[in-house]
C-alpha cells in the first residue's frame, strides 16, 4: 500500500516542483518591482504633497515621477555641464565620512555592470583553476595599471574578477598577463553564465535547448 502511495506521489511531487521552479523566478521578480515601485511611490507621493495640494495627488503619480526624473536624469548626464555639475556634487558628498563609504561601495559596484565605456568589466577571460585542470570565467577589471596609483603592482600584471555563482561576490586576483585567456564572450552573457552557474544558455546567441 505504502509502495502504491509512493508511486502515486512521484508524479505529484514532480509536477508540483517543476512550477515551483518555474513560479520562483517571476515571484521574486514581480516583489523587486512592487518594492521599487512602492518605494518610489513613497518617497515621490510625499514630496510632491509637500510643494502641492493633496487634493492633486493620485495613486500612482509617485510612481509616474520616479520614471520620469530617472529618464530626465539620464538624459542630463549626456550633456557635459550636468556631469560636471554632478562630479561637483559627488565630490561634495563624499567629504562626509559615513556617507563616503556607503555610496563609494554602491557606486564602484553599480559601475562594475555598466555596460557603457565606464563599464570596469573590460575583458571576459578564462583563468586556470589552481590545484586543477579547470578554467573559471572572470573580468579583466584593471589591464593598464597607470590609471590607478598600484605600485605594488608589476607591469606584466593584470587584476581580474571571479564572481561566485548564485550569489554576491567574488575574488579579485592579481596574476601575469600570459595566464589568462581572452575570450569573444559579451560582458552580459558572461555574468548570466556565472550567475546561473551554467544553467541558462542563450550564451554567444545560442538558445537553451534543455
Amino acid at each position: 500500500m505504502n509502495q502504491l502511495l509512493t508511486v502515486k506521489m512521484k508524479p505529484i511531487s514532480k509536477t508540483f516542483f517543476k512550477g515551483l521552479i518555474a513560479i520562483i523566478p517571476l515571484t521574486l521578480t514581480l516583489y523587486l518591482l512592487f518594492w521599487l515601485a512602492g518605494t518610489a511611490e513613497f518617497a515621490l507621493g510625499n514630496i510632491f504633497k509637500f510643494f502641492f495640494p493633496d487634493s492633486w495627488y493620485v495613486q500612482g503619480l509617485g510612481f509616474v515621477l520616479g520614471l520620469v526624473v530617472v529618464f530626465f536624469f539620464g538624459n542630463f548626464l549626456n550633456s557635459e555641464t550636468f556631469r560636471s555639475l554632478f562630479s561637483i556634487f559627488e565630490e561634495l558628498v563624499i567629504q562626509i565620512p559615513v556617507v563616503k563609504s556607503i555610496y563609494s561601495a554602491i557606486r564602484d559596484f553599480s559601475a562594475l555592470f555598466s555596460s557603457g565605456k565606464k563599464g570596469k568589466f573590460k575583458q571576459v577571460v578564462l583563468v586556470k583553476v589552481p590545484h586543477g585542470n579547470g578554467q573559471q570565467i572572470g573580468f579583466i577589471t584593471v589591464s593598464d595599471f597607470e590609471e590607478v596609483a598600484h605600485t605594488l603592482i608589476a607591469d606584466d600584471q593584470i587584476a581580474v574578477f571571479l564572481p561566485f555563482s548564485y550569489q554576491m561576490g567574488g575574488n579579485t586576483v592579481i596574476m601575469l598577463r600570459e595566464n589568462v585567456l581572452e575570450i569573444d564572450l559579451s560582458v552580459e552573457d558572461a555574468l548570466r553564465f556565472i550567475a546561473t552557474a551554467g544553467v541558462v544558455g542563450n550564451v554567444n546567441g545560442e538558445q537553451d535547448k534543455s
